[in-house]
């Protein structure tokens, strides 16, 4: 489904599943840091694989590399907004209006750690880009085209402004996955997870 096909308020969870992990939540404010990192990280290489599938997606048809100069300067600049976004969105997708203090903490943290992953550009900085006030659908909307424009993939493809929106909105089960990932695994296996960290493990989430 399109973004431009979306019902307002479908990207709201009707049910939402942090209620179902509640009684997973992080024993104290050392192991909400350490599961926020954790989310931060695993989200920060969904968001990157969402990126390159993009570009690959707008490269299809024009596969000399060469035609977008400023696609490898922006790339982690790039990763690092649709990071911040993905934050977000399970936030949203994940709860009701009532969001709990604990999962409030562990989002604050996963934001804190992803200015650690990438300084720039700052998630602050992000929210003050787009307009998340206005909603999911007009901030994908606005984020697709402001990236392909950094990414001058405008002229690819008729689709390509809308196009990385639409892969992110389509991505919320994979957000969701990670977020239950982190919250019910062991420590061990989160640390496991990352050192061995490939597209190949979103596979087993």
């Amino acid at each position: 489904m399109g973004l431009m096909t979306m019902e307002p308020d479908s990207n709201i969870a009707k049910n939402p599943p942090i209620e179902a992990l509640d009684h997973f939540q992080p024993n104290g404010d050392r192991d909400s840091l350490d599961r926020a990192i954790f989310f931060a990280t695993a989200t920060a290489a969904l968001s990157a694989n969402i990126l390159t599938n993009y570009i690959r997606y707008c490269l299809a048809t024009q596969p000399d590399d060469s035609s977008f100069p400023t696609r490898e300067k922006t790339f982690n600049q790039a990763a690092k907004e649709i990071l911040t976004i993905n934050i977000w969105l399970t936030l949203l997708e994940s709860c009701g209006e009532v969001v709990p203090e604990w999962y409030r903490t562990f989002t604050h943290n996963a934001f804190r750690a992803a200015d650690e992953l990438a300084k720039e550009p700052a998630v602050s900085d992000v929210f003050e880009t787009y307009p998340v006030e206005a909603g999911i659908i007009a901030t994908l909307q606005t984020l697709s085209l402001n990236l392909c424009h950094k990414l001058d993939l405008g002229a690819s493809r008729p689709e390509a402004v809308l196009a990385l929106g639409d892969l992110i909105f389509d991505s919320a089960a994979q957000r969701i996955g990670l977020l239950e990932f982190s919250l019910r695994q062991p420590m061990l296996t989160l640390d496991t997870w990352v050192a061995d960290l490939t597209n190949e493990a979103f596979s087993s989430i």
